[in-house]
């Protein structure tokens, strides 16, 4: 490996271990203020993971030791059998801190000794812990409601009138800067022309721009022309193909090379392409997914009107699959916690929605008939029963996490229940016959979830709004992004049903959600954080660096190299396979929870053959074009502007220019080492 390029993969390697510590850690670097927003704070960021990890297995809602369940704010409060556990502003005599102290008896946790950084903040956060006087509670805590009240919604509806001047960008600035305010941060400053265009090209389009694209915006003098931009790269096909890869992942997960190309070849993908270019509101759309219909009229295989049903075919009649994979999308968040009982930790959420979605997918499977694969209903079976952590059975109702049940008649043991064409819109063939059309009941479970959780469910809607923020902002209102739930609560829960309301009354219109968060301040901020905007990273008062999915970072090689995208793939189709399943493999997550970046991906980058055949000098690519460059410094120049978007800093300049100098004889040799150390970097692979 040549000099320039160690030294780069040094600071590539050290600069993506920092990145990835420095998310790691910023959960354990909790701005200490005063009174309760620090308990608050402390609590969410701190305490609420530290016991998770230690105490929930023996102190929670499954396993109550004691009588202690620490699994809740309220519950904690409440202690044990033997009284109070914390003495709020008091931590030597709070008996839940005095039993983490070395040689205390009992000590928790039993045969562990925590750190002392863990012990120091369940210590300041019981010493923050504010008094309240007024209370009926005997520890005098204010415990703050997790379930919605009356006057919730009043207070919802009062908000609602405040802002119905403000246009959506406005609303998302007027209540991210209140948080700002509450928290006395100073945001960072508004990032500059050239950053804001590669940021929004690798968002929509999922690549960055070109010099030409680049240099058309800088010189494009409108007032309003970051808004124009966000409109036009909304028209693009690019766009409807960046944004269907993203819907796959969020919806089906990331899976092997045959499930892509099956994903294709079935027509998934160009369902999705085309929801996307004629803007079909989500809820239509995940109507079209839960009721998995067969398109009216034979189709090819791969037509877009063939795709709707491939999100339950590909499950494979894995009802229970098909169940934990459409509740982050309909409720907005993981219910496979409560397949064995009651979700431990997020209280609303009961074994009893878990098997419901179950049911109401239960009486599906995958068939093939005349007109291609479809997903067959029956109108009669699929009435299981569950047991809990006791044993006791349960029958399987569909009863939904959103509130709503639906009545369905159950025959009654022992009975056996007789099917008839009666019982279908579309009844199923004889037996050992191959149907016309898939099987469509009367009464059809998928049609009841459907209506269900498509209309009047402000959960789908709040869902969307979270996943596209996590998506353009790196984190979500409610982080993990698929927890919306009471156990990982809003950051900002005023914005996000406001969001969702007007997201809703939009008739569910994805491109007017994704321009009005774009051309919000927040999306707009430079990622120049400061140490106290890591510690608030959930508050946005800086961007947070995010690092491409692999579709992106494979594009983003392709056309920073100088290549055209489809021409490569046929001219080198080993190759092109190669770097996309390569790219796969390192870089598989969509929106990670937290970002850690791995020796692996930087291993990757700086020593993949398929990079390499990419770098070679050929007539019209990259590097063929920057050799015709005579003059060194316009050279140097050239080739930052051309795989990074920007100018090199004279510290660049110089020691490019010198390490050029030193191999003036290898141009070609020397050149290449330049372009692939700055692919190399952190910078290449994020968006910023």
């Amino acid at each position: 490996m040549h000099l320039y390029r160690k030294r780069i993969f040094k600071l590539t390697t050290r600069a993506l271990w920092s990145f990835g510590v420095i998310c790691a850690s910023a959960l354990s670097a909790a701005t200490l203020d005063s009174g309760s927003i620090v308990s608050s704070t402390l609590w969410k960021r701190e305490i609420v993971p530290l016991f998770d990890q230690e105490c929930i297995k023996c102190h929670g809602p499954l396993r109550k030791k004691g009588g202690v369940d620490l699994s809740t704010f309220q519950s904690v409060t409440q202690g044990g059998d033997s009284g109070t556990i914390i003495s709020p502003g008091s931590p030597d005599e709070s008996q839940l801190f005095k039993v983490l102290q070395r040689g205390a008896d009992p000590h928790m946790p039993p045969k562990k000794q925590l750190g002392n950084d863990e012990i120091d903040l369940v210590r300041k956060w019981i010493a923050h812990l504010p008094l309240r006087t007024d209370s009926p509670n005997e520890t005098g805590l204010k415990i703050p409601a997790t379930v919605e009240t009356p006057q919730d919604h009043e207070a919802e509806s009062i908000a609602e009138k405040a802002f119905e001047n403000l246009s959506t960008p406005q609303l998302i600035n007027h209540l991210i800067r209140a948080e700002w305010t509450k928290r006395h941060l100073v945001p960072a400053p508004v990032c500059d022309d050239r950053t804001f265009v590669r940021r929004v090209y690798l968002d929509l389009v999922g690549r960055a721009p070109s010099p030409t694209e680049t240099k058309s915006f800088l010189f494009d003098g409108s007032p309003t022309k970051r808004r124009n931009l966000i409109t036009q790269l909304l028209q693009q096909e690019e766009f409807n193909r960046n944004m269907a890869e993203n819907f796959d992942l969020f919806l089906l997960g990331r899976k092997g090379k045959r499930a892509q190309d099956e994903r294709k070849n079935r027509g998934w993908i160009a369902f999705l392409e085309q929801a996307l270019e004629d803007n079909r509101p989500w809820n239509e759309l995940v109507r079209d997914l839960i009721l998995a219909r067969q398109p009216q009229t034979p189709t090819k295989p791969n037509a877009p009107e063939a795709g709707a049903l491939w999100f339950v075919y590909e499950h494979r009649d894995n009802h229970q699959l098909i169940a934990e994979s459409i509740a982050p999308i309909v409720f907005g968040t993981q219910i496979k916690c409560a397949q064995c009982h009651d979700h431990p930790l997020a209280h609303e959420i009961k074994q009893a929605h878990y098997w419901g979605v179950v049911a109401a997918f239960n009486r599906s499977k995958n068939t093939d008939t005349e007109v291609g694969i479809g997903v067959a209903e029956s109108a009669i079976g699929g009435f299981i029963n569950f047991a809990n952590l006791e044993q006791e059975s349960q029958p399987a109702r569909l009863v939904f996490l959103n509130g709503v049940n639906i009545d369905e008649e159950r025959p009654e043991t022992g009975t056996k229940e007789i099917d008839s064409p009666e019982n279908y819109r579309i009844a199923p063939p004889e037996k050992d016959q191959k149907g016309s059309r898939a099987a469509i009941p009367v009464f059809s479970r998928r049609e009841q979830l459907a209506k269900a959780t498509t209309n009047s469910n402000p959960l789908l809607a709040r869902a969307f709004v979270n996943h596209l923020w996590a998506l353009f902002l790196g984190r979500g209102i409610v982080h993990p992004f698929d927890e919306m739930n009471s156990k990982h609560p809003a950051s900002h829960p005023e914005l996000l049903h406001l969001l969702g309301q007007r997201f809703e009354s939009s008739n569910y219109d994805v491109k007017a959600l994704i321009t009005a968060l774009l051309e919000s301040e927040v999306y707009q901020l430079s990622s120049q954080a400061s140490s106290q905007h890591l510690q608030h990273r959930d508050a946005f008062p800086s961007a947070l660096e995010r690092p491409l999915k692999a579709e992106s970072l494979y594009r983003q090689l392709i056309h920073a190299t100088g290549h055209d995208e489809s021409t490569y793939a046929q001219e080198f189709p080993k190759e092109a396979n190669a770097l996309k399943q390569a790219a796969v493999q390192q870089f598989p997550d969509l929106i990670p929870v937290e970002y850690q970046a791995t020796l692996q991906q930087a291993m990757f980058l700086t020593n993949s053959p398929e990079i390499d055949h990419l770098l070679v000098a050929r007539p019209g690519n990259a590097a063929h074009r920057l050799l015709q460059i005579e003059d060194i410094e316009q050279r140097i120049e050239e080739s930052f502007v051309t795989i990074l978007g920007r100018f090199p800093d004279q510290p660049e300049r110089s020691y490019i220019a010198n390490y050029l100098a030193a191999r003036s004889s290898q141009p070609t040799a020397a050149l290449k080492q330049v372009m692939w150390s700055l692919i190399a970097t952190p910078e290449f692979q994020l968006n910023r």
